[in-house]
């Protein structure tokens, strides 16, 4: 039987089994403190079909398997990858958690035009002058 597709807001560490379709929405890479002509990361935000954003990493290990099947705009299925938490003041999305690609992660093409082209969730400019967001 087929695994189902999960929500990108179901996505928690106590099950190890999630699926997701995703929009890769935004891709950088996060050069080596160091030595900035070296890559440590690939850094991308996916969005699901409802709009829900996580953030995900590619590390350095294994990047080079990997990064031919990630650019921005893409449709992907991702499978068997790991999930910790997304802690810290500057976070690029409020999910709880970040998504970790293994060597055992599973990345697949697909079409999809119900998945979001951007990931954008404005807040009305009364909101904010009410200071009534999470500014992390």
């Amino acid at each position: 039987m087929a695994q189902s597709i999960n929500m990108i807001n179901d996505l928690t560490p106590i099950n190890e089994i999630w699926k997701i379709k995703v929009r890769i929405i935004l891709l950088w890479e996060v050069p080596n403190y160091n030595n900035p002509n070296v890559v440590d990361s690939i850094e991308l935000v996916l969005v699901d079909k409802k709009g829900s954003r996580i953030q995900a990493s590619i590390r350095k290990i294994i990047m080079q398997r990997f990064s031919n099947m990630v650019k921005e705009g893409w449709c992907r299925i991702i499978a068997k990858f790991g999930l910790i938490s997304n802690i810290g003041k500057h976070r690029t999305t409020n999910h709880s958690y970040k998504l970790n690609f293994f060597s055992k992660t599973v990345v697949r093409e697909c079409e999809d035009v119900q998945l979001p082209l951007h990931g954008l969730n404005f807040t009305s400019f009364a909101h904010i002058l009410k200071n009534e967001i999470d500014d992390s």
